[in-house]
């Protein structure tokens, strides 16, 4: 075959045309979209506390949590409150809710829960609740040599599924009276949303790090 006959077949190969290539392209892009919002479904709600601090003389404790929802559906905070580890409940040792107000009109949670965290977005809370420093030293576990703040945070996700974390978040330090002196972080790390977690004290002996919340307290006089 010379070179003249294979010419007709170049010929003939079509040609296709740019705007054919931005519409395919576009119908692709459209029908990813489709999927990852009405197929695809992502379940991930992030809660990173990142700040603890008691007014110790005045039993006044504050607490800020972030919920990040990284997922494409909208996750529910059903319920978020401050903790005090309790080694004298009964039948067993347990996180007992503080649920004290520092002030008639200053609500424990602040947003109210329920609430919802809409996909891609972060909500913050704020805790502040009233926690006497005689009942704080009370609840001194001797074994770790202090007294244990957390957060009970109960959700749901999307398709209707129930957790429940607790975890501490910050340990009084006691001197040798007996009398808070000091406080330091229990909590390095963000916890799953999603994931039914009970720690109790000391929490996790991971090394400070950004995920670290600030926290302090001052001294009982």
């Amino acid at each position: 075959m010379t070179a003249n006959d294979r010419e007709p077949t170049r010929t003939w190969r079509p040609q296709i045309e740019p705007s054919t290539v931005l519409a395919l392209m576009a119908l692709a892009i459209s029908g990813l979209g489709f999927y990852r919002s009405y197929i695809y479904t992502k379940q991930d709600l992030q809660v990173t506390v990142t700040e603890v601090s008691y007014v110790t003389n005045l039993g006044e404790l504050y607490m800020s949590i972030a919920f990040s929802n990284g997922g494409n559906r909208d996750a529910a905070v059903l319920r978020v409150e401050p903790a005090l580890w309790n080694a004298d409940h009964k039948p067993q040792a347990a996180w007992v809710p503080l649920i004290d107000r520092v002030h008639p009109n200053i609500p424990v949670t602040a947003p109210r829960t329920p609430l919802t965290v809409k996909a891609g977005g972060v909500e913050v809370v704020t805790l502040s609740a009233m926690l006497n420093a005689a009942a704080a030293e009370h609840s001194f576990l001797a074994s770790q040599s202090g007294t244990f703040l957390g957060i009970r945070v109960a959700t749901m996700n999307s398709d209707g599924n129930l957790y429940l974390l607790e975890h501490a978040v910050a340990r009084l330090t006691l001197d040798r009276e007996g009398h808070i002196q000091g406080a330091e972080p229990a909590i390095h790390k963000t916890l799953s949303g999603f994931e039914d977690l009970q720690v109790a004290p000391p929490g996790d002996m991971l090394q400070s790090n950004k995920k670290t919340p600030f926290v302090w307290a001052d001294q009982h006089s």
